[in-house]
């Protein structure tokens, strides 16, 4: 198994590259956590993984066109890098090396938990950049500049419950198998959708009253420190999306995986 992961991570992952959707870190730390992710995690892990990876890679050019009434992406992503997969799937990796020790049904649930926080937040980002709307703040419920963290609107909080759902549908016939087809593993279907569409929300909240902003000589709104004259105007400056997107993940988890064993007993 080892050896099949190895190889079919090294294939995907070198595909990747030279599409350039991963840039050299990122390829390195992508297969690094897809051969732990298949080689010691459930099976469930590396279908979530990939539904993951390749949902958020071609959602603007397929699901988008399926949405009426919105506008086009204004441009592509950048290749993903190192600090983007650490962000996103490095909970993923710490269950499925728990897994190996411990194959219990709540080790799945974390693992279930972490994928459907990180999908829900991404299809809010890419999907709810494209709303006509203007996006507005979820604790001070003021207007922010689109594309800012920390701005929600209708359309991606629909996207992120739906990507939240997604993911919950694809673990269904794993906890159907666990617990049976009964009123336990709809309600834990629920709770695992709910988790990810918290965890979208627990990002925005982040985003809204901790992500570094700064305002730039042209007086814009930047995320990113470009030059020492850029000032910050609000949040923490070593908090960027990244470490948003980590403790988000972390938080929903610390939250849902209690839930999911109080509910199991």
């Amino acid at each position: 198994m080892l050896l099949f992961s190895l190889l079919l991570n090294a294939t995907l992952v070198i595909g990747l590259y030279i599409k350039h959707k991963l840039t050299l870190s990122g390829s390195i730390a992508a297969f690094i956590l897809g051969f732990i992710v298949l080689g010691y995690g459930h099976p469930l892990f590396y279908i979530l993984m990939m539904f993951f990876l390749f949902s958020s890679l071609l959602i603007n050019k397929v699901i988008l066109r399926f949405i009426p009434n919105i506008k086009a992406p204004q441009k592509d992503h950048e290749p993903r890098r190192w600090i983007n997969v650490f962000a996103n799937g490095s909970l993923l990796g710490v269950a499925s090396l728990l897994y190996v020790w411990l194959p219990s049904s709540w080790v799945i649930a974390l693992g279930i938990i972490s994928m459907a926080a990180s999908t829900a937040d991404t299809w809010a980002s890419e999907i709810g950049s494209c709303s006509l709307q203007t996006p507005w703040t979820l604790i001070k419920r003021q207007p922010i500049q689109t594309g800012l963290s920390g701005g929600v609107t209708w359309l991606g909080l629909y996207a992120s419950l739906f990507g939240s759902m997604f993911i919950s549908a694809l673990s269904l016939p794993s906890i159907i198998q666990i617990f049976g087809f009964n009123v336990l593993s709809l309600g834990l279907f629920a709770l695992f959708t709910l988790a990810g569409f918290g965890g979208s929300l627990v990002d925005s909240i982040l985003g809204e009253l901790f992500q570094a902003k700064f305002e730039n000589a042209s007086h814009e709104i930047v995320e990113v420190l470009h030059h020492s004259t850029d000032k910050l105007v609000s949040g923490v400056t070593w908090m960027d999306n990244h470490m948003v997107n980590f403790l988000s993940n972390v938080i929903t988890i610390s939250i849902f995986t209690p839930l999911f064993q109080t509910i199991i007993r």
